[in-house]
């Protein structure tokens, strides 16, 4: 509206316009604080999904770790394994067996440490329990990859 338009109007009609735009303002503000509060409730909502994220990572390194030491026990279990099944192979080279209920025979027991080292059932033994370790190990693995 024009200055000469404005000068035409009647007080009421003057009145009547700032009435308007004071209702206008009023809703102007409104929408403003709603948009603040919107602003601000977004904004909350991406710090707690910024610190959900930071504690999933930080678990996540810890099961690394995790993983990586018992990595590092399976691969000593199976070198222990893999020593024992070798000393079995010497004993049985040197003709020692061993029967089902793990008793050593053989032309001649030289020490303790060999009678020891035939005992087929404790390597056995020994055996099974590092593959339940490494299938629980890896069960673990993937339980926690799938989370």
């Amino acid at each position: 509206m024009t200055d000469k338009e404005l000068r035409k109007l009647s007080r009421q009609d003057l009145l009547q316009l700032l009435i308007a735009q004071g209702r206008d303002a009023a809703a102007v503000e409104e929408q403003l604080k709603e948009a603040k509060y919107n602003e601000q409730r977004q904004f909350d909502s991406n710090e707690r999904l910024r610190d959900r994220i930071a504690d999933r990572e930080e678990t996540i390194e810890h099961l690394k770790e995790k993983l990586a030491g018992k990595d590092e026990k399976l691969n000593e279990k199976d070198r222990e394994i893999a020593e024992l099944k070798d000393q079995i192979e010497m004993l049985k080279a040197k003709g020692f067996s061993v029967d089902a209920t793990g008793i050593i025979e053989g032309r001649q027991i030289g020490s303790i440490a060999e009678a020891a080292l035939a005992l087929n059932d404790v390597f056995a033994a020994a055996q099974r329990a590092a593959d339940m370790y490494l299938a629980n190990a890896k069960k673990i693995a993937e339980g926690e990859n799938q989370k």
